[in-house]
């Protein structure tokens, strides 16, 4: 099929090790030209063997050649420095997060982790992310060491490997031809003497007549980055105006000092002098810049032939991923967390209290004359450095098992099956929380007659109370420590179960090309998960919001079916099909379709159209519902008895609102009120699927022999795109009905109080936009051998043409390419030289210059407009040089310098819309490390 010069472009780029238009997945590569038969192969994104190595979709492939040179240790080093994808979660964008904390994962052309589908050796990968917060492979899992390329398919694929494939597949690839022991160390430390990474492994295999084995062993530890180890990120930093109106840079520390503050007076009573006076608090010297990784890992790959007709394999994986020294900055601390006010609360901290300086009993009563001492002080904010930094030490260990059987029954038919199991367990130890209800009684406190100071409640004492005195620097106690504080134990677990089987080969149908090629399969998924917050997380006694546990589960039953359809020599059509039977969101049907021509041996053009789909996941449907505040609009605000219209006159059939209009005139709330409506955010059972239709066009064009050539355009549309709904949204759907239809506690998630004002509004996961992107991918293959040496160069670029997301209930679109995480440009051209024992690499990468809102979601702290000059972000060429050279046949040595020329990141502070939390620029696109240096030292015997 297809056998012609065009394979030459693809071999000549997996020879050369950095890309091609496709790539293969088995063993062995097609037999050479002459031979009597011609032996097939699997292609990445079929089921069904070829003989060639191109498809009707666009793959590019990392070969092992490319994961040496770059030194990588860990997959997303690899993967998310592809022009193609970004990464979902790095060391630095998950620094900040709870649960997220130390993940890496990848999303292809951006449209997120959920809608990129990540297979190792063509078969499904465990989730490493809690079932709380999404579902993606935490590529810790998966060792450099083990991975002998990773193939890119840039197309939907669902109806040959099911849900998740909308943006496109990653297939890792497994090394199975390893002979004798390989022993791997790696170190590697930035030009600034700081990250520096250990990593030390063992992979050991063996062939015989009948099998063969692969393992490997390891162990890293990158020690990570403090933002003071860096001068764009030491400090709190934010946009400013000066005097003209022009934006600078400065420091914009928090307001939480650590010696308490109310209002304009230190907790002592002196005046609050701020950041001028030194007194405002650097929350960048507890927070990370990259989060310390340690990582354990072992892997077995094992074929074996039972007979002559059934061969029996194994993959077995274990990883232990842990962080350690992760923090972020102390509690930030107020009273009205405790007592409540601005939802009615009418307790605090009376100025009579014994713990309150005279100094600061003075300054509050000259300032406000009306205080008087059986009045609560005005809100006190205070940093909590006494308990600690606010810690996140979290242990990932993940399994995974995949075994089976292929039955070659004849030389045309075969039966693949396979059993797979996977689970990733999580547990976190979190400090420096605080017990709100504790504080609560540690506040209401004595004077003894001998002057000292003890808690109110004799209940309280014997339960080791002690005042919480929070007026001064230094001014909380040990013993207050150890009555407040909360040590969280949170723990979570995903685990999946996978039964498949397919039925290969090809019908006694000839076409003028060949023979029908076909597949046929069935497949049971089981997937469940559960995340456990903090006990006192779960009852809201915490400093943090309250949190609810998450517990759920599904299964699929899958059934597909495949074609390849040879219509001439130089005529392909391939198609597929999927019917997958949802245990919660019911049954969808996805197909593909593809074709591709070759009207010359060294010209082939290609197109395929798809339908994919993203079925909601544990998080989706049963993600544990979290405490918000966050302002919600009550559609029933400023109603009157005269109002017309649904949402109106169903407002006016909830009594208590009625009662109110009757009697003010309309419904208007107080402050309090409005400020009053809290609720929970967390999954929705009744969240459908995502669907998306997806198309490409591309030519792949052999040159000369030297040469190749690939273009392909693609576009991509999600409909139903899973996200939050607000809780503003889940009010004007449920008002905005006939009052035949109206349910007044809008499915139970809207709780009015005895004066109709809202004081609980819930909401979930929904069906909530729609996503629209187009581009187009160009790569250029060129490999010369000369009696001086091998030269090579090879350039991946992607153009994007769109990146729009349309608000399904509001209809509005935002165009969101040329954003940061969205540039209109990226690109990577890798030169390389051989020279017998010698390999020499240098990589370039590009970043388009870019903005970091297109809808100016950013602003300046001084008039809190949006950003202007610091809302552009320069264009940026990463240098990266690799040289190997070969001692012995056996041992060899590769220094690499990734950043060759230190280049410094971009401004994206507190200010910024798309900067990560803590770090003032944006991870995901651009280099925190700086210039870094790893030695890679590998012998085998």
């Amino acid at each position: 099929m297809l056998n012609n010069k065009v394979s030459k472009a693809v071999r000549l780029a997996i020879a050369f090790g950095a890309a091609s238009t496709a790539a293969f997945s088995a063993s062995t590569i097609a037999a050479e030209e002459g031979a009597e038969k011609v032996e097939r192969i699997q292609v990445t994104g079929s089921r069904i063997k070829r003989t060639d190595i191109e498809t009707t979709v666009p793959i590019t492939t990392i070969g092992r050649s490319d994961i040496v040179a770059m030194g990588a240790i860990n997959v997303s080093d690899i993967l998310n420095q592809s022009p193609v994808t970004i990464a979902g979660a790095d060391q630095s964008n998950s620094s900040f997060s709870t649960s997220g904390v130390g993940l890496n994962t990848t999303s292809l052309r951006n449209l997120g982790e959920s809608r990129t589908l990540v297979l190792v050796n063509g078969r499904r990968f465990v989730s490493g992310r809690s079932p709380s917060s999404g579902y993606a492979v935490d590529l810790n899992s998966i060792p450099a060491s083990m991975i002998e390329r990773i193939d890119i398919l840039k197309s939907a694929s669902s109806a040959v490997y099911g849900t998740d494939a909308v943006a496109g597949v990653v297939n890792i690839i497994t090394r199975n031809n390893v002979e004798g022991v390989e022993v791997n160390a790696q170190t590697g430390i930035s030009s600034e003497g700081d990250r520096e990474k250990y990593s030390l492994s063992l992979t050991a295999g063996n062939s015989w007549s009948t099998g063969n084995v692969t393992a490997s062993f390891g162990y890293d530890d990158d020690k990570g980055l403090k933002p003071a180890d860096r001068a764009f990120s030491e400090f709190d930093e934010a946009i400013l105006l000066d005097e003209n109106g022009n934006e600078y840079v400065d420091k914009v520390f928090s307001s939480y000092p650590p010696q308490g503050r109310i209002g304009s007076f230190n907790g002592d009573g002196t005046p609050y002098q701020g950041l001028e006076g030194g007194e405002a608090f650097n929350r960048a010297a507890f927070r990370q810049l990259v989060t310390p990784l340690e990582r354990k890992y072992a892997a077995l790959n094992i074929k074996q032939d039972i007979n002559d007709e059934v061969q029996f394999f194994a993959e077995m994986n274990w990883n232990s991923s842990k962080t350690y020294g992760s923090t972020i900055e102390p509690t930030p601390f107020a009273t009205n967390d405790v007592f409540i006010p601005e939802r009615g609360g009418v307790g605090g901290i009376k100025l009579s209290n014994p713990m309150i300086p005279d100094l600061l009993r003075q300054n509050l009563m000259a300032a406000n004359p009306d205080l008087t001492m059986d009045d609560n002080i005005p809100n006190l904010v205070r940093r909590m450095v006494e308990f600690g930094p606010r810690s996140t030490d979290l242990e990932r260990d993940t399994i995974r098992i995949a075994t089976g059987f292929d039955w070659f029954i004849n030389d045309d038919w075969s039966l693949n099956t396979y059993v797979s199991w996977g689970k990733t367990d999580q547990r976190q130890d979190s400090g420096g929380q605080v017990n709100i209800e504790r504080a609560a009684k540690a506040f209401d406190v004595v004077e003894n007659a001998d002057g000292t100071l003890q808690c109110a409640d004799d209940l309280a004492i014997l339960q080791g109370c002690v005042p919480l005195n929070l007026f001064g620097a230094g001014t909380v106690s040990q013993e207050a420590v150890d009555y407040i504080k909360v040590p969280a134990k949170i723990a979570g677990q995903t685990e999946q179960f996978i039964v498949s089987a397919s039925l290969v080969g090809q019908l006694p149908i000839e076409l003028p090309g060949g023979f029908v090629g076909v597949a046929f399969g069935a497949e049971h998924r089981f997937e469940s998960g559960f995340f456990n917050p903090g006990d006192l997380a779960q009852t809201g006694a915490s400093s943090t919001n309250k949190s609810l546990p998450t517990d759920g589960s599904y299964y699929s039953n899958d059934y597909y079916a495949e074609t390849i359809l040879p219509i001439l020599d130089n005529l392909e059509v391939d198609l597929a099909a999927r019917y997958s039977d949802h245990e919660i969101v019911g049954g969808q049907t996805t197909w593909n379709a593809g074709i591709q021509y070759s009207p010359l041996d060294t010209l082939k053009f290609r197109a395929s159209a798809a339908t994919a789909i993203r079925t909601p996941n544990i998080a989706d449907l049963f993600g544990g519902r979290s405490e918000t505040f966050a302002g919600v609009t009550d559609p029933c605000s400023g109603v009157t008895a005269s109002d017309t219209g649904n949402a109106a006159q169903n407002c006016l059939s909830i009594p208590e609102v009625a009662a109110r209009v009757a009697a003010d005139g309309k419904f208007e709330l107080t402050q309090i009120e409005a400020q009053s409506a809290g609720g929970f955010i967390g999954g929705n059972e009744n969240v459908k699927e995502e669907t998306a239709d997806t198309y490409s066009v591309g030519v792949v064009w052999q040159m000369t022999e030297e040469l190749s050539l690939t273009v392909d355009y693609y576009d991509i549309s999600v409909e139903d795109a899973i996200s939050s709904t607000s809780r503003t949204t889940v009010l004007n759907r449920c008002f905005d009905v006939s009052s035949a239809n109206f349910d007044p506690s809008c499915g139970g998630n809207a709780l009015r109080d005895a004066n109709g004002a809202l004081v609980e509004v819930n909401s979930g996961t929904g069906n909530e936009n729609n996503i629209e992107t187009s581009g187009v991918d160009i790569e250029l293959a060129y490999k010369l051998d000369t009696e001086y040496g091998a030269f090579g160069a090879n350039l991946i670029w992607n153009h994007l043409s769109k990146y729009d997301t349309t608000g399904i209930e509001s209809g509005e679109t935002v165009e969101y390419a040329g954003e940061v995480l969205t540039p209109d440009n990226r690109a990577n051209l890798n030169l390389t030289y051989g020279m017998e024992d010698l390999n020499v690499s240098w990589r370039m990468r590009y970043w388009d210059r870019s903005v970091d809102s297109v809808e100016g979601a950013n602003f300046n702290y001084t008039d809190f407009t949006p950003l202007e000059k610091y809302n552009n972000f320069p264009s940026v060429v990463y240098h990266d040089v690799s040289a190997g050279y070969n001692f012995t046949d056996n041992t060899s040595v590769t220094l690499t310098v990734r950043n060759l020329f230190d280049k410094q990141p971009p401004v994206a502070n507190q200010s910024s819309s798309n900067g990560g939390t803590g770090i003032n620029t944006v991870s995901e696109a651009y280099d925190v490390t700086g210039r870094y240096l790893q030695l890679n030292f590998t012998t085998k015997f």
